[in-house]
């Protein structure tokens, strides 16, 4: 059937990490007649088929007559370490996929605004920045997104999404496989993987993954490492400005001193120390010296002081305007038909998207004859 798009099958066998064989064992198919279903002909292409892989991949039938133009997967920026598999890349490339059809989708439906084009054109670096650059296109950042060049940044996830840009954790479990967010320096969306990280953790993600969408718009280094480098300089410079660190760090600190920096500005003392490195506030042997010091305290991944972990809401405050379900206190109650018939994903994927911030619409009593 012309209805159905053969691309979203290998799509959706990606995001559920199977092979051809295993999706042909769950959906009752021979391997072969999947490999000609995948093959971008809709020659063989049936409702009964694609039902058949729908039940099997929990997605909806929608999901399978969708065209969003796919994502070029080599422009998604995630650190990958050496111990990634190739499944768990394509889960989280397709996941993210799958989340930009979603917020395109959403954002034709519940006519917002696009308030990122023009602000990230306006700044975004077409050239190789030097280090200092970095730090000043951080700087000028803040500036757009409405904070103050010095303190600390209130509320990291609220300040970049009244700019436009729409932040969704993810549901991939990827443990310690790759870095802990992911962006497509096209798009106004950055992913992130929760998984009980801290509150300074995130910040400091949420911080990071901007730093891509800025620096790597029109501009993509070979060097993966220099851009992880970049990216890293940006978030320092967001949260704790040059002209705060200064003001606050010393060469003759101790470990405990940066509890304060924690407390004030919302960045690790781990990111904190690195921090006074980068800026030549210590040298290498302090900076070791602190960094064994966090080690036999235990302080690499338990660290003190508790930093407020932020929530996105944007995404949740679209689709209530989409579907007519948002309420005085940025609840969005919406339909599960809606969200699945015209969004092609499961409702509950949808909600963890959001955070868990949806409710979903009662069905009423005509519907439910």
């Amino acid at each position: 059937m012309n209805d159905f798009n053969p691309t979203r099958i290998e799509l959706a066998r990606k995001y559920r990490g199977w092979t051809k064989k295993e999706l042909a064992e769950r959906s009752g198919m021979t391997p072969t007649y999947i490999g000609m279903l995948v093959a971008s002909s809709t020659a063989h292409l049936t409702e009964s088929s694609v039902e058949k892989i729908a039940y099997a991949t929990s997605l909806p039938l929608s999901f399978f007559m969708l065209r969003e133009p796919g994502l070029d997967w080599n422009r998604l920026a995630f650190r990958r370490k050496k111990t990634i598999t190739r499944n768990l890349s394509n889960r989280i490339c397709a996941e993210f996929e799958m989340l930009s059809d979603t917020a395109s989708r959403v954002s034709s439906m519940s006519n917002v605004p696009d308030k990122t084009a023009s602000w990230l054109d306006e700044i975004a670096p077409t050239f190789d920045p030097q280090e200092q650059g970095v730090r000043r296109i951080a700087a000028n950042t803040r500036a757009i997104l409405g904070l103050p060049s010095t303190g600390a940044v209130r509320n990291m996830i609220r300040s970049v999404e009244r700019k436009g840009v729409i932040i969704a954790p993810l549901t991939t479990k990827v443990a310690d496989s790759v870095s802990d967010g992911v962006t497509y320096p096209d798009k106004a969306l950055i992913g992130y993987f929760p998984e009980n990280k801290p509150g300074d953790r995130l910040r400091f993600t949420i911080a990071h993954e901007l730093g891509h969408l800025v620096l790597h718009r029109y501009r993509r280094p070979k060097d993966v490492s220099l851009m992880e480098r970049e990216a890293n300089e940006f978030a320092g410079e967001f949260l704790l400005p040059e002209s705060d660190a200064r003001a606050v760090i010393s060469p003759s600190m101790m470990l405990e001193d940066y509890l304060y920096v924690k407390s004030g500005w919302g960045i690790s003392i781990g990111a904190a120390v690195r921090r006074a490195f980068d800026l030549g506030l210590i040298d290498g042997d302090k900076y070791k010296s602190l960094y064994v010091r966090m080690a036999q305290r235990h302080w690499i991944k338990h660290e003190p002081v508790e930093v407020k972990t932020e929530h996105p809401v944007r995404l949740a405050q679209m689709l209530g305007r989409a579907f007519g379900g948002l309420d005085d206190t940025g609840r969005s109650t919406v339909p599960r038909d809606g969200i699945e018939g015209f969004l092609g994903v499961p409702f509950e994927l949808a909600n963890d998207w959001c955070d868990n911030r949806l409710t979903e619409k009662a069905a009423s009593w005509t519907t439910m004859r």
